[in-house]
């Protein structure tokens, strides 16, 4: 398989990792059972102390040896007591300690194999792979949606003329043209050489995650055909500022990144 990621298991560890922002191994200690006063317990509610943590967001990656409590998944039969297993959860309560919402559960065995290729890789944590596995995924399935991917270079920024000197409003995208220096077509009808490219250049939430170019900026370019709404501020059609538009945060992938989207197309 590409990357080196073991084979999953039928459950589909890749899915279960769509679903569940922290996994480890674990060994359950107690049930029914709760050390925090914040969590209720019930007879789905797990002790469980980490052996190894899969997958996690930075704030837990150091959560082996402690224990965790876990309220079991109602479409799962309940673990007993000394058993090990991988749980794939959620986060419910974290304070005094950690509580989590279990959405999945293997067989210890079945994720041994990715403990031992992390023993053996600079990975830092056994399901890195398996996250490399599902962004290749979805930028792949991201590329095949859009008008455009293209390989470039940016070499010019300016804002849309007429609106060089207007305050920027709540949720006003910000319109900006950048023009790049295509080196590389990869898909749509698009030819090597300047290429102008819109982009919001706010900070407001609904756009601080779309990418903003900046001079000299190398990258993948995945691009969307403009949408033909007016800019308010100039009363003209944005698609004729330029014919392509920068909407999602995967918009910009790193250039090293064309050789994973060639491989899996």
């Amino acid at each position: 398989m590409p990357d080196g990621t073991p084979a999953a298991t039928p459950e589909s560890i890749p899915d279960l990792v769509r679903q569940a922002p922290l996994s480890f191994v674990g060994r359950v200690t107690r049930l029914g059972d709760t050390p925090l006063a914040a969590v209720t317990a019930d007879e789905r509610t797990a002790v469980v102390k980490v052996d190894e943590v899969l997958h996690a967001p930075d704030a837990f990656r150091r959560l082996a040896g402690s224990e965790v409590t876990v309220q079991l998944s109602a479409d799962l039969d309940p673990p007993a007591v000394g058993d090990t297993a991988a749980f794939f959860t959620t986060g419910a309560v974290y304070g005094e300690g950690l509580a989590v919402d279990e959405v999945g559960r293997l067989p210890a065995a079945d994720v041994q194999p990715h403990l031992t290729l992390a023993a053996t890789t600079a990975d830092a944590m056994p399901f890195s792979a398996v996250l490399r596995g599902i962004r290749d995924e979805d930028m792949t399935t991201h590329a095949g949606e859009a008008d455009a991917v293209v390989v470039g270079t940016v070499v010019g920024l300016e804002k849309l003329p007429g609106n060089e000197d207007r305050p920027v409003s709540e949720h006003d995208p910000d319109w900006w043209r950048a023009q790049l220096d295509v080196s590389h077509v990869e898909s749509g009808d698009v030819s090597p050489g300047r290429l102008a490219v819109l982009y919001p250049n706010s900070r407001d939430i609904h756009w601080y995650r779309v990418p903003k170019p900046s001079p000299g900026q190398q990258g993948m370019w995945i691009l969307h055909t403009t949408e033909g709404a007016e800019d308010e501020s100039t009363g003209h059609a944005l698609r004729d500022a330029a014919r392509f538009q920068l909407l999602d945060p995967d918009d910009r992938q790193p250039t090293r990144m064309l050789a994973v989207l060639q491989e899996r197309r």
